[in-house]
Parts: C-alpha cells; structure tokens; sequence
C-alpha cells in the first residue's frame, strides 16, 4: 500500500508532538517528516524514533556560505522575489530557503503547520496553491496579534488551508470571532497531541509525593514544614506574575511564614521581565525562589510532583500538559475561571476556581486549612483526564483529516 507522506512543519513543537505521530505512523499508512526551525535540538533523539526524517533547514543568511549567496542569484526564485520587493538579503533569503523546501513540499501529500507564527506561515509562500494544507493553533497563536502573530498572515493562511484543527470549543469560538464565521466548517476541535503515557506515569508515580517533596526541599533549602506553592509555569506576563504577587502578600502572616512560593521561569522571558518578578517577590516580602535556568526531564517531573499547590490564573491557555501533569499527580490546582478548560469540567476534573485576583487570599486560605480535604478531591484526576483524552481519539482523527 502507498503511504500518504506528511510534513509537519513548526517552531519549537517536537517536544509535544512526537508520541503522537510515532503512533500515528505505526498504526496508518503514512510517513511523517519534521521541519523545525530551532538553534538546537536537545530531545533528538526522541525526534529520529518518532519521524520518518527531520530536516534541519537554515533560515538565518548566517548560516550560508558566501558561495551558496553567490549561486542563488542564478535561481529563478531569486528574481521573483527580487523583482517584486526589490530588496536583496531578503530576496537571497527567500532563494535559499525555497530551495530547500522545494523537493520536500513536492514529495508531501499533506503539509501541517504546528504553532502558527508569522515566521513559519511565511513559508506558505514557497508551497504551490495545490498542496493540501492544515493548520493548527495552539493558543497563544490564536489569543494575540502582534509581530510574532500578524492577524493578516494567518487570516491568509486559514482562507487557503483545507482544514484547521484547535485544542477546544473555546478556542474554536474565539478563532471563528476572529477570522469570520465563514470558517466554521473548516475547524475541528481536537487536541492535537498524545500525553497518555506521560499522564500514566505521572499517576503511577503519585505513592512517591512525597519523596518528590523531600528531596525538592533540600535541593532549594525549602524548611520541611513550609507549604510548596508553585505559580504560573513560564517566565512570560501572560501568567500574570505581578498581578498574584500582591495578592499574595495580602495572606496572613502566620500563612505566608509556612509557604514557599515557587516561579518557573524557564522561558519565555522579554526584556527585564523577570528582574521585574524578583522585585515584586521582594517587595512583597515572600518567601519565593525562582527557577530561571533550562530544567532537564527530571527536574520537571520533580517539580510537578513536589508542587502541593499550583497556582495558575493566566491570562489565556489552550490545553495545559504543565497543568495536567500536576492535577494528574494528585495536587491541588487554584485555576482562573476564564481559561478554557471547560473539556476538565466535562469530565468532573476537579480544582478550585478564582474569579478575580483579588479573592485568591480567601481562596488560597481556604485550600490550606483544608488541604486534606481537597487533596482528597484530587485524588482521581490524572485518571479522569485520560478518559478525556481517549474519548477524543486525538490520533485516529487528525490521521482522517490527512487522509480525507
């Protein structure tokens, strides 16, 4: 049988999907390739088990050789460019990244585009009109419109792609408010990743809280008797840092003498953004420690066990893995009531909600004087979660639409 050829191309989006499409490959008849533009490929090798090839394309002119500047004026790519803009690094650019693209978009049955930021929809242009094209949002490519999200660039992308797949109802109502309800049929609810075996060990590996918490104590000097309350999970104002800081300096003090606050701030990072956060912590006199530096595997999976409480009132999301490892390792989850998460309610996963900044010290105290009792409500979630997602056939779906 001949296999439908697949190239995924996105900025940064192996890490989640790759369980996905080794599943998807081993139990259709497909080969899947991998364009990611990325300095470096630190999961590579978990990139070559799960794709059928990974194409490293350059994109920065730093990359090429004076010769290869030199020959790519004889392509015929380089005058079409040349000739429309008139600008010539921008015009050898395009020459050069065309060129490689081009014998990959002509082997591909199906192009998917993952995270659908300016830069990588730009490659839209080098693919003929009569490739079969499918998007996917993943949220913060959906909720703004700046540079790195140009409204007008997707608005094209979506008006050419065949289908376009986004992680929730949610979502699928803010992209049809966006772009124009004429889309309407195009769009499927999906959620395009496969975190079932991550969720499983995370569940499995709940008995050992406790050690998690112990030793994540003595690696950050945490005194034992301290309450470990992690908040937000990137180093981005979208998780509104410097709006729960204060909040949380409003606890009372016998509270705030036996919590540490912990900030994963890994990435994400613009500009003194996170100076900013360490003075807020200062200033409102918290017991905090902030992670700045890249964590490996472990380390992550140490922080979601150890965090007791996990503080998330973002400004949007899509569908949080940071988020689900936790609840599915039995903690207890603070969340805001206007993130999208309305596939957890569905399935009765259970958290506590915030409906404005200003009640989570109400809240907050709530959850720590009864801890036992919510961490009792808890207890089920990684469980209730994977009914979600198998519920969704996230795999068996999305390979419909390649295959339709």
């Amino acid at each position: 049988m001949k296999k439908l050829k697949v190239l995924v191309i996105g900025s940064e989006v192996s890490d989640f999907l790759c369980p996905m499409y080794k599943k998807m490959q081993e139990n259709y008849p497909m080969e899947i390739d991998l364009v990611e533009p990325r300095k470096e490929w630190r999961n590579q090798a978990l990139i070559d088990a799960s794709f059928n090839a990974h194409h490293k394309l350059r994109f920065d002119l730093k990359l090429f050789s004076k010769s290869e500047w030199v020959r790519c004026i004889l392509l015929p790519a380089f005058w079409k460019y040349f000739l429309t803009t008139f600008k010539l690094k921008e015009s050898v650019r395009a020459a050069l990244v065309h060129q490689q693209l081009k014998p990959l978009q002509q082997q591909a049955d199906v192009i998917c585009f993952h995270n659908l930021t300016s830069s990588i929809l730009e490659l839209l242009q080098y693919i003929p009109v009569h490739k079969k094209i499918i998007l996917s949002f993943w949220g913060s490519d959906l909720y703004r419109n700046n540079d790195s999200y140009k409204l007008t660039t997707q608005q094209a992308a979506i008006e050419r792609a065949k289908h376009i797949v986004v992680h929730n109802n949610e979502m699928k109502v803010i992209a049809l408010s966006k772009f124009g309800w004429q889309y309407e049929n195009k769009i499927s609810t999906l959620l395009s990743t496969d975190f079932s075996e991550t969720l499983q060990s995370f569940i499995d590996n709940r008995k050992h809280n406790a050690s998690y918490l112990k030793a994540f104590k003595e690696k950050h000097q945490i005194p034992e008797q301290h309450c470990v309350v992690v908040v937000g999970h990137s180093a981005h104002d979208i998780d509104n840092h410097l709006f729960i800081i204060p909040q949380l300096a409003c606890l009372d003090k016998e509270i705030l003498k036996h919590c540490s606050f912990v900030f994963p701030m890994t990435y994400g990072n613009e500009g003194d953004y996170l100076t900013t956060v360490k003075k807020a912590c200062n200033a409102a006199g918290i017991n905090h420690i902030i992670i700045s530096e890249f964590m490996q595997n472990e380390e992550v999976v140490a922080l979601r066990h150890a965090s007791e409480i996990l503080i998330r009132l973002s400004k949007f999301d899509a569908f949080s893995l940071s988020l689900c490892e936790t609840l599915a390792a039995g903690n207890i989850v603070i969340a805001a009531t206007w993130l999208p998460y309305g596939n957890l309610r569905t399935f009765d996963v259970f958290y506590k909600e915030v409906n404005a900044f200003d009640r989570l010290p109400e809240i907050f105290t709530d959850v720590l004087q009864h801890k036992n009792k919510y961490l009792a409500l808890s207890e089920n979630n990684g469980s209730k979660i994977l009914d979600f997602y198998h519920a969704q056939k996230s795999i068996e779906q999305l390979a419909k639409i390649y295959m339709s």
